[in-house]
């Protein structure tokens, strides 16, 4: 399947938009290290809420999320309350927490504020954090490129390699130049262009298929074909057991929201409470349109399709197949945007750990901004290259690959956040424990076949690495008041 020029032509005139944001932004990103790496904390309302929405629901939504519902069906659709609780919990409990603690204090990145959350083992916790994020916002970014190389594949016709490498240079050119500041913007463009795609398209399938009666129906009739219980069940197919495990993992995403670093930041780079409290309406609505129009996306998609030799390719093969050149090339730039703006801000987050938190404070807090900014850019595009290696390697299932991500970091960060901000006897100890025995619970559970076949590996591991933490934080904090 090949792209008509005003597909082309559309795509392409997105994607100079954004990397001409990025350039602007470039100008004053370059003041200093607070400018590039928090936008000089004055985020609104607006760019704050979508951005924080956009970053966190990649290609994961318009390409993973959609081949999921394609795959197993009504299963998916346990994925929309357990974000939105996420949400919930983030936007009610975290945020305007987290913007008063970094307004009040000098803080710029996630370690910094899990640092300063506990100076008496400030660097281990660093350490800790800064190991954890360069693994899995690496994995994480990989994951995004990976998406890149299927949608262009999927549109243009192009190699998976050299989709993959288009989608890398995209990102990076607008993210070295511009930091954080293009990272925000583009993402608020993104984000809406993101929302505007999974509320319209689904609606145009279903339409095409006669309304959700006749959806329904199709896909009753293809389970009833192939003589199992599949499309039309909650489980997706699973009995017993693992049907509940398959649900309570599908709820279990939104355990990972409180621990994600690329989402925190947006709450650190707030400008004031007020514009966090808009956002919590803004980024609310967002979510919720978002994932139930992915999942029903998917939906009807098996209806219309029946198979593809990629259920993640739906979206961007749906778009050329119904709509006229122009909007098709919109749909497979809110493909892009939904990968450039998750895929920005972890190049931002992973590089800062590195930059900041561990070459900035070895040489001292006196570099001159511009060499600091330097040092920035540089990790941003090392560790660029080297999701691309891996991005390369394998050709994966988005959806899985990114939650895997998702978990290690939710897991390892998550309780840290929930216990040290809502809890007054939370010890550093405890946070030390519990964000090893997540991290490390979410790695081996991933990685055994018969655990990973029972339930989501972030579901153990928030849930280790938060008793861990509470029971270990009580033990030393009654030490520590001399009980």
């Amino acid at each position: 399947m090949e792209a008509s020029w005003s597909v082309t032509i559309s795509f392409s005139l997105y994607t100079l938009a954004i990397v001409l944001v990025g350039l602007w932004a470039s100008k004053i990103a370059s003041r200093s290290s607070k400018d590039y790496l928090i936008a000089g904390k004055g985020l609104g309302a607006w760019v704050s809420a979508v951005s924080a929405s956009a970053s966190s629901e990649s290609g994961w939504v318009t390409l993973g999320l959609v081949g999921e519902a394609f795959t197993v069906g009504l299963g998916a659709i346990w994925v929309i309350p357990g974000c939105m609780m996420g949400y919930l919990f983030n936007w009610f409990f975290l945020a305007r927490r987290i913007q008063k603690y970094s307004s009040e204090n000098d803080v710029l990145t996630v370690p910094d504020i899990i640092a300063s959350r506990f100076p008496d083992r400030a660097n281990t916790l660093r350490m800790i954090s800064v190991v954890v994020i360069a693994i899995m916002m690496t994995t994480y970014v990989s994951a995004q490129l990976n998406a890149a190389g299927k949608a262009f594949s999927a549109v243009f016709g192009t190699t998976y390699m050299f989709s993959v490498l288009v989608g890398a240079f995209i990102v990076l050119a607008y993210t070295i130049s511009g930091g954080f500041r293009a990272v925000a913007w583009t993402d608020l463009v993104q984000g809406l262009l993101m929302v505007t795609a999974l509320v319209f398209l689904p609606i145009i399938v279903i339409v095409k298929l006669g309304g959700f009666g006749p959806m329904f129906a199709k896909l009753a009739a293809l389970d009833a074909e192939s003589g199992t219980a599949l499309l039309m069940t909650a489980a997706g197919g699973k009995i017993g057991l693992f049907g509940l495990g398959f649900i309570i993992g599908q709820l279990g995403i939104g355990f990972g929201y409180p621990g994600q670093p690329h989402v925190l930041i947006r709450f650190m780079a707030a400008r004031d409470q007020q514009s966090l409290k808009k956002g919590a309406a803004i980024a609310i609505t967002w979510g919720t349109l978002v994932f139930t129009g992915a999942v029903f996306l998917g939906l009807a998609c098996r209806a219309l399709f029946v198979s593809l030799p990629d259920a993640e390719q739906a979206l961007p093969i749906i778009s050329i197949q119904l709509l006229p050149g122009v909007f098709a090339g919109m749909m497979l730039a809110a493909v892009l945007a939904a990968i450039c703006s998750t895929a920005d801000s972890q190049l931002i987050v992973a590089s800062s750990a590195i930059s900041h938190d561990v070459y900035v404070r070895k040489r001292g807090q006196d570099l001159p901004p511009r060499h600091a900014v330097t040092i920035d850019r540089l990790w941003v595009a090392i560790i660029g290259l080297l999701a691309v290696i891996l991005a390369l390697t394998e050709n994966r299932v988005i959806f899985s690959f990114v939650l895997y991500a998702w978990a290690g970091l939710g897991a390892a960060f998550g309780p840290i956040f929930i216990l040290s901000f809502l809890w007054k006897k939370a010890t550093s100890e405890g946070a030390i424990a519990g964000a090893v025995v997540g991290f490390l619970t979410v790695v081996v559970w991933r990685n055994v076949p018969a655990l990973k076949a029972m339930v989501y590996e972030l579901v153990p591991g928030f849930i280790f690495a938060l008793v861990v933490n509470y029971i270990v934080s009580l033990v030393y904090w009654g030490r520590k008041q001399g009980r």
